[in-house]
């Protein structure tokens, strides 16, 4: 059994959150909590180093059914790409399936991208 799929994904006021495929994470709803960081940088946290002990190649977060995030919950995803970014050695794609009909993904991802370019990947679906 991989780390990754082991995760232990928690329970969130206004986010579904699910592992649906051995290296995938789909999130819907909205993260609007005043401190996002206490349900979710523990999970992103988790997820990144189980990728790591299992050797990923890439990660998919699937926000595209992220209808509203505020900017505490934008953090996280930057702090994640960071992490990846930071590895020494072993590295995986981080990428982020995104909905082109949605105004905060498209102009969050592209800026997170050109911070962390070598490492991200950003995937539009309608």
């Amino acid at each position: 059994m991989s780390q990754f799929t082991a995760v232990q994904v928690p329970k969130a006021e206004t986010v579904v959150i699910s592992l649906t495929a051995p290296n995938q994470v789909k999130l819907s709803g909205t993260i609007t909590q005043k401190d996002p960081a206490h349900d979710l940088a523990g999970l992103f946290k988790a997820l990144h180093t189980a990728a790591m002990a299992d050797k990923l190649a890439e990660v998919r977060a699937d926000v595209s059914g992220l209808t509203f995030v505020n900017s505490s919950a934008i953090r996280l995803f930057v702090d994640w790409a960071t992490w990846v970014k930071n590895e020494r050695g072993h590295r995986y794609t981080l990428r982020f399936v995104t909905s082109r009909n949605v105004t905060w993904q498209k102009t969050s991802f592209m800026a997170l991208m050109s911070l962390a370019k070598e490492v991200l990947a950003i995937e539009h679906v309608t």
